[in-house]
């Protein structure tokens, strides 16, 4: 759809935060980059789901489905032979174009729910404590990460952070989105994702400076792009800089996040290993699904539901674990002391694959930690385990680039 301008009247809010003398702000516009679909195609065609999310098979799917897919994007590798970012040369050839400095709200509709996202630079500053990551990451994961944004030279998907302070005004919902920007591109369901998607750009000045100025007030959660994150801040310190990254703000007054456990699939012999290591055990009947679900409705904070052979015990897990807060850390602990390789765990979010699978993997059943639990976690100086939160729905990659300098 070609861009309809839908006003830039802003929406009052008048409990919004108010600007911090002497605190710096977190969010900032950029100079977007978003597809010339007279060129490159429809945008359906073009975004994709986070890299991460995509399996060896999805991956390649998406790299032969278009020669512009966003995915091109995520390794320098997938340039091929040639030299130099692929995201230069897109731009050279008129498949990207680039905005103004601008913020964005990007909404994004799946089974007739409807998510909004805001599209902002973040300030990423030494020693800033407004910023809180939530759970560990990979060393390995973190310098592949480091490397990828210097030689793809830009920011293909964003990081997803949430926040529960209220803002100057309102951004989040349509009617918000169409009173303070124009709406730049919009697609119905796109079929390698089954989202339709709807692009915002905010640009009259008043709307920039309220929601800049706003964000110095927030206290922001890393939800999903914990490792881009940590390699930015970690040439932040190096540096004593300030670096940028691109996000993807939620909303959780407005629209609250779903926080799911993501639960570990092992080795089969890994659940004697995770039952022998806890003295605080009991076994519990489950004799279907439904019953996987109803307990893992009860599970507590420090509980892992070990479930194997259709055997399930509940074990007890320490306070902390290296550092780390609850029973994922535990888990992983105790399966790498046992010779289990991270290669051979596979994270899952849905219990009914868990119990699908139940006959040919052991599984260690997360409890769900809400947002509340892990803002404690994390005001409190700690972390939970490395991929012990999955934060749904995850913004797609593609809608709004970032170039990096």
């Amino acid at each position: 759809m070609d861009a309809a301008r839908t006003g830039t009247r802003a929406v009052a809010n008048t409990g919004g935060s108010r600007p911090v003398p002497g605190r710096p702000v977190l969010l900032r516009p950029f100079p977007g980059v978003r597809y010339d679909t007279s060129v490159a195609g429809p945008l359906a065609t073009l975004v994709a789901p986070p890299h991460t999310e995509l399996g060896t098979a999805a991956r390649a799917a998406f790299l032969a489905s278009s020669p512009y897919v966003v995915t091109h994007l995520e390794r320098p590798e997938y340039g091929g032979a040639l030299r130099g970012p692929t995201v230069h040369r897109w731009l050279e050839a008129g498949v990207l174009v680039q905005d103004p400095p601008s913020l964005y709200v990007v909404r994004q509709t799946h089974a007739g729910r409807s998510r909004h996202f805001l599209l902002a630079e973040l300030q990423v500053l030494p020693g800033d404590e407004r910023v809180h990551a939530h759970e560990g990451v990979f060393e390995q994961a973190v310098e592949s990460r480091a490397h990828r944004l210097q030689e793809t030279a830009v920011d293909s998907e964003p990081v997803l952070v949430v926040t529960s302070d209220p803002w100057p005004l309102r951004w989040a919902g349509d009617a918000a989105a169409s009173g303070i920007g124009t709406l730049v591109s919009s697609t119905s369901s796109a079929p390698a994702v089954d989202v339709a998607l709807d692009v915002w750009r905010l640009d009259a000045p008043e709307v920039l400076e309220a929601l800049s100025t706003g964000s110095a007030a927030h206290e922001l959660l890393i939800a999903d792009g914990h490792h881009r994150y940590v390699a930015v801040q970690r040439l932040a310190e190096r540096t004593g800089r300030p670096q940028q990254l691109l996000v993807a703000l939620g909303d959780e007054q407005v629209e609250p996040v779903d926080v799911r456990p993501l639960h570990r699939l092992l080795p089969r012999s890994a659940a004697a290993v995770l039952r022998r290591a806890s003295s605080l055990r009991r076994q519990v009947p489950v004799h279907d699904v439904h019953e996987l679900h109803a307990l893992a409705a009860r599970l507590e904070e420090r509980d892992a539901l070990v479930l194997a052979d259709g055997t399930a015990e509940v074990v007890r897990t320490p306070p902390r674990t290296g550092g780390a807060v609850g029973s994922g850390a535990w888990v992983d602990a105790v399966v790498r002391t046992a010779g289990v390789a991270v290669e051979e765990v596979r994270f899952e979010s849905e219990l009914d694959v868990v119990w699908q699978l139940q006959h040919e993997l052991a599984a260690a059943v997360l409890p769900r930690l809400d947002l509340l639990t892990l803002q404690r976690i994390v005001h409190g100086g700690g972390l939970v385990g490395r991929k012990t939160t999955s934060f749904r729905p995850k913004p797609l990659a593609g809608a709004v680039l970032r170039l990096r300098r």
